[in-house]
């Protein structure tokens, strides 16, 4: 007979499907933590998204830094969405997460993208008007560049905040026969003022200062080509620190021609886009020219960085009558002058 190797003995662990170190309790609860975990990152990076790329949803944007996010939601959803898809390529794990991240970029480029699609424009009939503004950057852009342009360009009114009487002389040596005001005294720094020019076709055109509780004086120009339609020259406080509290509510200043029964015309630096729920509310009434014919995605600020990274805050605002009439934008476009932080806009109107 052979012999047998004697039994080994029991202590449980041949009969155990279970490891050895991690009780069966335990093993259940890990993946359940796991997906917890997961679906806790993905609300919160979603929570995130939101408040960066959608502050004005959610009523965030009247107040620093939120409202800087939203005149840049096109070109921080750019990027959001690029760094996303990377990011997913790299860390796959992360997906909850990254989705609901670029699933919100999905949404603030959806916000945006219609403004780049023109509105049908006014039908033939009615009188021209080119209107070119920019803001000088305290005066420092080139009156000669300022002048040709509205030359070549057969503008009919130039509007220039930030420019007071030193710009105002020179436009006028530069364009013989224009009629020219500033809304600021001689004394006053260029930064304050507002420069107001007309061609000779404009015929009898006037402009007065605005009594309104602004930081900067406004302009109202009337008569001539204009005929019932009053256009109001303004430049609104920037949402930096020290005026944030004050632009929500020069931004409803305006619509005491926003609002108003007869047709009008605001042009000038808001400091704002329609991407700001105070530029939608204050503007109320009117309707923005570069969003009328799909140029407002190009940015008039800042000049130093590419156009489709900056934001539109210079603005040719329409009103209509209550019986229709009234000026309609035909075409904007945005030109490079020398000297200026900013970037010109030339609008094409029919009144």
């Amino acid at each position: 007979m052979s012999a047998t190797a004697p039994p080994a003995p029991d202590d449980g662990s041949a009969w155990s499907s279970r490891p050895a170190s991690a009780p069966w309790h335990r093993a259940r609860a890990l993946p359940r933590a796991r997906r917890s975990r997961r679906v806790l990152a993905a609300v919160v990076a979603a929570v995130v998204a939101v408040l960066v790329l959608l502050p004005d949803l959610v009523g965030l944007d009247r107040v620093l830094p939120f409202a800087v996010f939203a005149a840049l939601r096109l070109p921080l959803a750019v990027v959001t969405w690029v760094a996303g898809v990377g990011l997913l390529a790299l860390r796959p794990r992360w997906w909850p997460a990254l989705a609901a991240v670029l699933a919100v970029a999905v949404v603030a480029v959806a916000v945006v993208l219609p403004r780049a699609v023109p509105e049908p424009g006014p039908p033939p009939g009615g009188t021209d008007l080119a209107v070119l503004e920019l803001n000088s950057f305290e005066g420092k852009a080139d009156p000669a560049a300022i002048a040709a342009t509205a030359t070549a360009a057969r503008a009919d009114l130039v509007v220039l905040p930030e420019a007071g009487e030193r710009m105002r002389r020179s436009l006028a040596a530069l364009l013989p026969g224009w009629r020219t005001w500033t809304n600021v005294p001689a004394s006053a720094a260029e930064v304050r003022g507002i420069v107001v020019a007309s061609a000779p076709r404009a015929g009898d055109v006037t402009a007065r200062r605005v009594d309104a509780d602004t930081r900067y004086p406004w302009a109202e120009v009337t008569g001539g080509v204009l005929g019932p339609t009053r256009l109001v020259a303004v430049h609104l406080v920037s949402p930096v620190p020290r005026w944030i509290g004050h632009w929500p509510g020069e931004l409803e200043m305006l619509q005491r021609w926003c609002a108003a029964p007869g047709p009008a015309l605001v042009v000038g630096d808001l400091n704002a886009s329609p991407d700001h729920s105070t530029f939608r509310s204050g503007t109320a009434g009117c309707v923005d020219a570069g969003s009328a014919t799909g140029g407002s995605l190009v940015g008039t600020w800042y000049s130093g960085v590419p156009r489709w990274l900056g934001t539109q805050i210079d603005h040719v605002l329409t009103r209509a009558a209550p019986d229709g009439s009234g000026p309609r934008a035909r075409s904007t476009e945005v030109l490079d002058l020398p000297g200026s932080d900013h970037r010109a806009l030339l609008v094409h109107l029919r009144l």
